[in-house]
């Protein structure tokens, strides 16, 4: 089957470059922005048409020259198969107007003996880790692969690097590159992995106790807060002002929390006045 055209703009494009016009109507503001230069080139003219207005083309080959511009590959894109971001270069230019996703690549470091399991396939995590320091695996394929022991769930990738040190409990870390996304919940969720223990470790801010809570939900009655035993002196020596006054509405609603972690690292912040970055946990303990 023919593909059509690439979105709403090309549509248009198509109609006007087969009849030289279109009801001024059926373009919408956004799209009427896209077209403002060729109006000002006067390539585009805007004139009555009985009741109404329409647009019509001066010139065919200045408004060809702007559909190369802006769909190298024609109105109607590839009829072919390329990865999402590819596809939208080729089609617009701009790999980040791709509506498709790419595979969720999983960032994973094992410890202590921690291996995947489904079936009779066993990934040995733990050993790719000591040799190479770090795993990865495609989310698309992981349903059916599961593990046990205590999974954490590393906000920012300096502490994912060094999670052992300062947690040596952990079994699995996985780097959560800011607020995890929610297949990789869904994952966590599934009932191979309802024997793992899961281990958030935020920044102590409004935006990490935030994203804790949505963990939690996903996966109540074993989801635990990283507390280090000195986060109070932390909070005085090395709090950051700007990681609350970021996130004041954030902290608002936080206050309104049941949790009891959420509570307590909610009271640090309102009575240093400070939020505490992750990386924090990598400096030698305070005397």
């Amino acid at each position: 089957m023919k593909p059509g055209p690439i979105d709403s703009l090309a549509r248009h494009l198509a109609t006007l470059a087969d009849s030289s016009a279109l009801p001024a109507s059926s373009i919408s503001k956004t799209d009427r922005r896209r077209l403002q230069s060729l109006f000002d080139a006067g390539v585009l003219e805007e004139v009555r048409a009985g009741a109404g207005r329409r647009l019509i083309v001066t010139n065919q080959t200045a408004l060809r020259a702007f559909v190369q511009s802006l769909y190298p590959s024609g109105l109607e894109g590839l009829n072919g198969t390329l990865p999402a971001r590819s596809k939208a270069v080729a089609e617009r230019r701009d790999s980040k107007k791709a509506i498709d996703k790419n595979p969720t690549t999983l960032l994973i470091r094992g410890f202590n003996g921690c291996a995947f399991q489904k079936g009779e396939l066993r990934l040995p995590v733990a050993e790719w880790t000591e040799s190479a320091g770090v795993a990865a695996l495609c989310l698309d394929s992981i349903a059916g692969w599961q593990c046990q022991g205590a999974l954490g769930l590393v906000e920012n990738l300096e502490t994912f690097w060094h999670v052992e040190r300062i947690a040596p409990f952990v079994d699995l870390a996985i780097y959560a590159e800011g607020r995890i996304g929610a297949n990789i919940l869904d994952w966590l969720s599934t009932p191979g992995m309802i024997e793992a223990k899961v281990v958030h470790f935020p920044d102590y801010d409004p935006v990490g106790m935030d994203e804790y809570l949505r963990i939690k939900r996903a996966c109540p009655e074993r989801t635990e807060l990283f507390r280090p035993t000195d986060l109070e002196k932390l909070f005085v020596r090395y709090g950051k002002a700007q990681l609350l006054h970021d996130n004041s509405a954030v902290l608002a609603r936080l206050r309104k929390s049941v949790d009891s972690d959420v509570r307590y690292v909610v009271g640090l912040m309102d009575r240093f006045g400070v939020g505490l970055e992750q990386e924090v946990l990598l400096i030698d303990p305070l005397e």
